[in-house]
């Protein structure tokens, strides 16, 4: 009972509680006006109004009493003037409508989720917060749509139309003849008919043509043709017009359509006795030729003589049936036409001309001939000789001297037509005598116009007065005024290129003098790469090389030694074979050769092309004439000498016809200073003139260069020489000589040294000119070639025969031999010697040195050392 009580009073107290709550709820405070949900679009009533109106909240401007009619929320404007302000549906506010690049609620925040720009044409941004990208309308393209789709980019318009773009689409302008969209459908312009006449219509571009039928023309066959425009009618017919045809009246003689059949009048035969019938325009003739008869209708009998069968005037008899020539003395054959060759047998001598009389061409040439001229019945033959001959045949020669024409003692010789007078030199009055008689005196050399000792001639030409000099060796020129000596110093050259001096057309010719002491030297180089010829010296031998691409080198040499400081005269020859002479008074042997010339018959080395006298240059000399890179074979020491009267296809080369900076170490004229005439060589020794220095020959034990030095000198080397002046010290080692040259003090080595102080011993074995394997030594301005068993030679070129083999093996053998017997006897003489030595007498230097040195001179062996160290 109790619990129920409890429950009652419980569910009392919650029921009071509820109705509490909902009388709060609805406003109702002696109104009933928020009972009924009155506030409407989400607002709350609020029951706090003296009127006890209803007020909602929610909102920003005071509505109506019930709250159902809002305001507006775009009414103010909010939005900035270029966006849109659009209300939100159901809800109590507004949105801003922003542009491309702006956000916010006003759109008062600048963005650009699509790059720098916005999207252009009507395109709007994708917000992808990664890439965000502009989605363009048709006909745009680009990031922004800023691009204009070409859609004439494919060439969608065919035949020749012009394409023209637009927004999203094009147009093509046809050409005539075409239409459609892409103008791809051709226009058939014979759909109209346009041909008359039944022509038949060919469709073309963009026109059509008529084929007319006959008779009719123009462009649509609108035209009936002439027939008789073309003139068919032939042979003078005349033409007569129709409908689609024509008709031809032909003349006399013709027929046929077109009167183009003439009528044969030879049909009947007319001419006799084979006569050829020749149908004419209504007529015909006989041709009677070989028939033997004449007439219209070669019916009359023609006599044989009557058509002059025979020729050259032969004389014709008739016959009963044919005819008989009789021909003139010359003639022969059955009609004289054949006329006899009296020169056949060349009876004319010493280059006559033969004439035959019954020729005629010789008529009217001589006056023995004028009486015969016409007169085709001679025969025979005249010799027409030459001038200064005479006789039948002109075997007799006209002596043209019987005369004495010639004066002041000049000598007559005959000559064939005519003769010359070789004028004498009149020793007491000095007068030369001269002209075509030696009748003028010329005066020409009175005033010794030859310079440098050059021999004056005169001579008279075409009346006017001259003279020539006859120049001596080392000089050239109109008189003798022109050095054409030259002269090297060593590691020079004379360059002289192509086109430097004036050609002449003398033949392929090289022609020098030369003079030197070297035993190897060059003295010209000629050509390229390819193409070229080599004058040099080898072991004082003049040798001519000659090289033409792949053919094999033609060497030519003559034993005659030329390394004696005097003058030599050489010259080559190229034409169909290669001549080398040596045109030396001394030279008793054979001192010319010759081989076949590779260059053929084309004269290709007539051409001047680049030459060096003397040397070559070594990489880029100054002035910047550059070395050709043509020289595959072993290097020539330079000439140290002088070059004389050097002529290149006979033109002469000359310091003053090449220009300047084309030469090193090279001088006009030949200063040669006689080294030897001091007497710099003691103790008997040998002075050799080395041209730019000397050097002494010496006999054991004394060596040097003056020969001053003992066996047991302690120098080893050539002695030095200082020089110079304030400017320019300079130190010559190995024996060079100190010497100014062109206004500068330089070092002129021995030969085998090199260097600016001559401290380089040169290397002979460098240009390796041992052959055949042979193996080289370095010697002091020389090479020893050590050959195999099969060579021999300086340089190993020469290749022994094998039958031969076995006697150097012989000799070999015994020379070795004799050699160790010697060496033997010299090792005991020592021991003995040594012995003695040591246990009689006492040891003197001064004495032992002046007694003579204990080695005998022929002994090359050396001293102990302890006695050297004495």
């Amino acid at each position: 009972m109790a619990l129920q009580t409890v429950t009652h009073l419980l569910i009392f107290c919650l029921s009071l509680s509820l109705l509490i709550s909902i009388k709060n709820s609805f406003c109702n405070k002696n109104d009933t006006k928020c009972l009924s949900d009155s506030c409407q679009n989400n607002s709350t009533c609020k029951d706090f109004s003296k009127d006890g109106s209803c007020h909602c909240s929610g909102t920003a401007i005071n509505l109506d009493k019930d709250c159902d009619h809002e305001e507006d929320p775009c009414f103010s404007s909010p939005c900035p003037g270029n966006t849109t302000c659009v209300s939100v549906p159901g809800e109590r506010r507004f949105l801003c409508r922003c542009p491309p690049g702006y956000s916010g609620t006003t759109c008062d925040t600048a963005i650009a989720p699509c790059g720098t720009s916005s999207c252009q044409h009507g395109g709007f941004c994708h917000q992808d917060p990664v890439h965000p990208v502009c989605i363009c309308p048709a006909g745009y393209a680009g990031r922004f749509c800023e691009l204009e789709h070409d859609e004439c980019a494919s060439s969608p318009c065919h035949n020749g139309a012009v394409c023209q773009d637009g927004i999203n689409g094009y147009s093509c302008f046809c050409v005539p003849g075409y239409q459609g969209r892409h103008c791809d459908l051709e226009v058939d312009e014979c759909v109209s008919d346009p041909c008359k006449n039944e022509a038949t219509c060919l469709n073309e571009i963009g026109r059509y043509t008529c084929i007319c039928p006959h008779d009719y023309s123009g462009v649509n066959c609108e035209l009936e043709v002439d027939e008789c425009r073309s003139q068919p009618c032939l042979s003078g017919a005349t033409c007569q017009d129709a409908v689609e045809a024509h008709f031809c009246d032909c003349a006399p003689g013709f027929l046929g359509a077109g009167c183009e059949l003439s009528t044969d009048e030879c049909a009947s035969g007319p001419c006799l006795h084979g006569g050829l019938c020749v149908d004419g325009a209504n007529r015909y003739s006989c041709n009677c030729m070989g028939s033997g008869f004449t007439g219209t209708h070669c019916e009359t009998l023609m006599p044989p003589c009557w058509s002059k069968p025979c020729h050259n005037n032969a004389t014709c008899e008739d016959s009963a049936d044919n005819y008989t020539c009789h021909c003139w003395p010359g003639y022969t054959g059955a009609q004289c036409e054949t006329d006899i060759d009296e020169c056949s047998s060349s009876p004319c001598q010493s280059d006559g001309e033969c004439v035959e009389l019954s020729s005629g061409e010789g008529h009217g040439r001589l006056a023995q001939l004028l009486s015969l001229s016409g007169h085709p019945e001679a025969s025979g033959y005249i010799c027409i000789c030459p001038p200064g001959l005479t006789g039948v045949h002109c075997e007799e020669d006209v002596d043209e001297c019987s005369s004495s024409p010639c004066q002041n003692g000049g000598t007559c010789e005959n000559l064939p037509g005519t003769y010359t007078c070789h004028c004498p030199f009149d020793n007491h009055s000095g007068a030369f005598y001269g002209g075509r008689n030696c009748s003028d005196l010329l005066l020409s050399c009175t005033d010794h116009p030859c310079l440098n000792n050059g021999t004056c001639v005169p001579h008279l030409h075409n009346g006017q007065h001259g003279f020539s000099c006859l120049c001596p060796s080392g000089y050239t020129g109109s008189r003798c005024e022109t050095v054409t000596t030259l002269s090297f110093e060593g590691d020079g050259f004379l360059w002289v290129p192509s086109g430097s001096v004036t050609a002449k057309d003398s033949g392929c010719t090289i022609a020098l003098r030369f003079q030197t002491v070297q035993p190897v030297a060059l003295l010209l180089f000629r050509g390229d790469r390819d193409v070229f010829v080599v004058l040099e010296l080898l072991s004082g031998y003049i040798h001519l090389s000659v090289q033409v691409r792949d053919q094999p080198k033609v060497v030519l040499f003559i034993s005659h030694s030329t390394s004696d400081g005097e003058w030599h005269t050489v010259e080559v020859t190229f034409a169909e074979a290669v001549t080398l002479a040596l045109l030396d008074e001394s030279c008793l042997g054979t001192c010319i050769t010759r081989a076949p010339s590779p260059f053929g018959s084309d004269g290709s080395t007539c051409a001047l092309q680049n030459s060096f006298l003397g040397g070559l240059p070594e990489g880029t000399a100054h002035s910047g004439v550059a070395l050709l890179n043509v020289y595959n074979r072993p290097s020539i020491p330079s000439l140290v000498g002088c070059l004389q009267d050097v002529q290149l296809d006979s033109n002469p080369i000359t310091l003053e016809n090449i220009s300047s900076g084309w030469s090193l170490n090279v001088k006009a004229g030949c200063t040669r200073k006689d080294w030897c005439e001091s007497q710099p060589c003691h103790n008997r020794g040998r002075c050799l003139n080395l041209w730019l220095s000397y050097q002494c020959d010496c006999y054991r034990p004394y060596r040097g260069r003056s020969c001053h030095r003992g066996k047991f000198c302690r120098y080893t080397r050539l002695p030095s020489a200082a020089c110079g002046n304030e400017k320019t010290n300079l130190t010559c080692y190995n024996g060079g000589n100190c010497t100014e040259f062109q206004g500068e003090v330089k070092c002129v080595c021995w030969p085998g040294f090199t260097g600016e102080w001559c401290e380089n011993d040169i290397d002979e074995c460098a240009s390796d000119p041992c052959l055949n394997g042979g193996q080289c030594h370095d010697l002091l301005n020389k090479f020893q070639c050590v050959c195999d068993l099969a060579f021999a030679g300086a340089r190993c070129e020469l290749d022994l025969a094998d039958n031969l083999l076995s006697d150097v093996f012989a000799a070999i053998g015994s020379v070795t031999l004799a050699l160790l017997l010697i060496l033997f006897l010299a090792v005991v003489a020592s021991v003995v010697a040594s012995n003695k030595r040591a246990t009689q007498g006492s040891y003197s230097p001064s004495r032992q040195e002046k007694d003579g040195s204990r080695v005998e001179m022929w002994s090359m062996t050396a001293p102990p050392a302890m006695e050297r160290l004495i």
